[in-house]
């Protein structure tokens, strides 16, 4: 059973950015967890307004935001990152680690928050309590993080990503069937991710 300090959920989620994501593969640009979850935040927010403004959906493009932004808990918690192979290489492995996860996600905040935040921050980082809706749109924009960084990886010849690039791909796609908005993120916003500075520099 994980136990955290009083006062240290904070503290905790700033170590994100000691956490490298990846952790098996050789990348020519370490990732950190805190980065992929500002991606994560940045990505989901604009999904979020755009489904809001332009599909006219019932998001809160800001609670939304915060819920990418502490997604990663677990992970920066004590968990770290377990890559993907190993976390889902059969149902009951997969099962034991969303349970350490949940465990370590309510420690955070019902020992490392005071008891006046509790009810705020529980529905944010313990994962079993995000609004459906709301881990749907947050997925999908993990996925197209992981996807962005994914293809960079390959676009400098990093064969270690080719296997997940077109993993994450088909996962972009599905996200993109179901939700106009994604799609719509994905085709206007996307392609210019993927520019080299020059590129975004010139002019329309």
């Amino acid at each position: 059973m994980f136990h955290h300090k009083k006062g240290s959920f904070s503290a905790w989620m700033l170590r994100l950015r000691k956490i490298i994501r990846w952790p098996l593969m050789t990348s020519r640009e370490a990732e950190t967890c805190a980065q992929h979850s500002f991606e994560v935040t940045l990505i989901s927010h604009q999904i979020a307004l755009i489904g809001q403004i332009k599909f006219n959906k019932t998001y809160d493009p800001s609670a939304i935001a915060l819920a990418a932004l502490y997604h990663e808990a677990s992970e920066s918690g004590g968990v770290g990152d377990i890559p993907s192979p190993l976390k889902y290489y059969n149902p009951d492995l997969t099962k034991q680690i969303k349970k350490i996860e949940s465990e370590v996600e309510h420690s955070m905040v019902y020992e490392g928050l005071p008891e006046y935040l509790h009810d705020a921050m529980a529905p944010l980082v313990i994962q079993a309590n995000v609004d459906k809706q709301t881990k749907a749109i947050v997925k999908a924009a993990d996925d197209l993080a992981a996807y962005h960084y994914s293809l960079s990886e390959v676009n400098v010849g990093n064969r270690e990503f080719i296997d997940a690039s077109k993993l994450l791909e088909k996962r972009v796609n599905k996200h993109c069937q179901q939700w106009p908005e994604v799609n719509e993120y994905f085709q206007s916003q996307f392609p210019a991710c993927m520019q080299t500075l020059d590129e975004l520099s010139r002019p329309d």
